[in-house]
């Protein structure tokens, strides 16, 4: 609610955010994240039954270039409304209004595009899904700062059951036009679907709602700071689709549908970690970075539940990615498992990669983030050309790519990117590395007791491949549960709390 001042202001969230707010909504959150892991199988084994990986392909052709008009609909406008200590409602207003005549130019920038993205593929059905696809800017733009303002309460549990709940309508909406013969577009219906629901969700969920008379805001530090975080974003967004952009253009468009499933199933356990992490970590950080002890603590209690959770899915992954491909997709699918292992070991890092820009904003160092942003994009690029050069003279492009992504991310992008960020905020890397020395042991263990179990069945044809996949999964959670029973014991006092 506002004040009589007609802000936001910061005691919204209490002074120790996380035990209260946080604390309180971290069941709801880790449970719709379940569920959303749940949908996407459940949605994605009958897609991918139904439509094959051509569809998937041309989506794949056409999404960076949707995803890139996507960042100028926020504009980092979002975030700076989450980082800003206080916030007025004109301020939000005039941000609003920023983004729908923001989200109106992308979607005439989309169509203008569509030609040139179909000559650079060449693939002519690129055009109509392209103009199809650019109206979803619409209720992205119209959502935008509902649901950063949702964010900035800490109303966490509420915005993961909203994207939830859109998630099962747009998989639902999918999978009757899939059944229909729609082909490619059950993949569109899916995109308004989803994009509609968390409009009006939104919406309804937060009371808020923007002035049609706007006047002088002040809001030119919210821009100056969205201003950085958008350019952070752009060359971030070059981290994630060079290669498929190269795929595409050079590959076939099958080829492109694998991949890029490929990376997306490898990101979907990353996606549901962080983004309910990075929905709190901002506010929280922002909220204490006045008080660098408390800072510190929070950071790295951040980190140590990421290790906690995301260190045994990127080391199950590698071991069990052909038997989930096959389980998911049957056999048009069977080429997607060994760039899934190639594509899991990034897992390991992709996590803390992904908060780091929170970290960096929280302390108000956008600046900051878009140079480090800048040299991560040119690394990746040249990993992801050399990846592909190295691929095509094996024999194995695809899988050049996606091994080269794991590499670069391990090796050169992300252990300079945690030591400047670590730097920034004045935590010591000594300290990280004890927040994951003992998630790190617990799934060394478990990977080893996984790939003595896909060992053990894995030459039997007689065990179908959905029965070895649950034994594989079982096994990996008894005994990581076992090994890491201190890690998971304080994670559940921290759901408690």
């Amino acid at each position: 609610m506002m004040s009589s001042t007609g802000r936001f202001p910061a005691a919204e969230l209490p002074p120790d955010p996380i035990p209260q707010k946080f604390r309180r909504g971290v069941r709801v959150v880790v449970a719709a994240q379940i569920g959303s892991q749940l949908v996407t199988v459940v949605v994605l084994s009958v897609l991918y039954r139904q439509l094959g990986p051509g569809p998937y392909g041309l989506l794949g052709m056409v999404m960076p270039l949707l995803l890139l008009l996507r960042i100028g609909i926020a504009g980092g406008l979002d975030v700076a409304s989450v980082q800003q200590d206080q916030l007025s409602d004109q301020q939000a207003s005039v941000l609003f209004w920023f983004n729908q005549v923001l989200g109106a130019a992308m979607i005439l920038a989309a169509v203008a595009l569509a030609p040139a993205l179909a000559w650079f593929y060449r693939a002519a059905a690129v055009v109509p899904l392209t103009i199809a696809l650019s109206g979803t800017s619409l209720p992205l733009a119209l959502s935008t700062q509902h649901q950063a303002l949702l964010q900035r309460r800490l109303r966490l549990g509420t915005l993961a059951l909203i994207r939830l709940a859109a998630q099962i309508g747009g998989g639902i909406a999918a999978i009757a036009t899939a059944l229909a013969h729609g082909g490619v577009w059950a993949l569109v219906v899916q995109q308004y679907v989803e994009v509609i629901l968390v409009a009006l969700a939104a919406w309804w969920a937060e009371p808020w709602r923007p002035q049609w008379m706007l006047r002088r805001a002040g809001i030119r530090p919210l821009v100056r700071f969205g201003g950085y975080y958008t350019l952070s974003s752009l060359m971030f967004y070059l981290t994630t689709n060079v290669d498929k952009i190269l795929i595409g253009r050079f590959l076939k468009e099958d080829a492109l549908g694998l991949y890029s499933q490929a990376f997306n199933l490898m990101m979907k356990p990353v996606n549901v970690v962080i983004a309910p992490l990075t929905g709190v970590m901002l506010p929280a950080l922002s909220r204490a970075a006045g008080d660098p002890q408390r800072y510190v603590e929070l950071l790295l209690g951040f980190f140590r539940w990421i290790a906690l959770v995301m260190f045994p899915i990127g080391v199950g992954l590698i071991i069990v990615a052909d038997d989930a491909m096959q389980v998911l997709g049957g056999s048009r699918w069977s080429g997607a498992g060994p760039l899934l292992a190639a594509l899991g070991g990034s897992v390991l890092v992709q996590g803390f990669f992904n908060v780091l820009g929170s970290v960096l904003a929280s302390v108000g160092r956008a600046k900051h983030l878009f140079y480090a942003s800048a040299a991560i994009a040119a690394t990746l690029a040249a990993a992801f050309c050399v990846g592909l050069w190295v691929g095509m003279w094996a024999g194995a492009p695809t899988l050049g790519v996606a091994a080269s992504y794991s590499v670069a991310m391990v090796v050169l992008v992300f252990p300079p990117y945690m030591a400047l960020c670590l730097r920034a905020v004045g935590a010591s890397l000594r300290a990280w590395l004890a927040q994951l020395l003992p998630a790190a042991l617990a799934a060394a263990g478990m990977g080893l007791a996984v790939a003595a179990c896909h060992a053990l069945l894995a030459p039997h044809g007689a065990v179908p491949v959905l029965a070895r996949l649950a034994a594989e999964i079982a096994v990996g959670v008894m005994v990581y549960a076992i090994l890491a029973w201190r890690e998971i014991r304080w994670f559940l006092r921290l759901g408690r709390t």
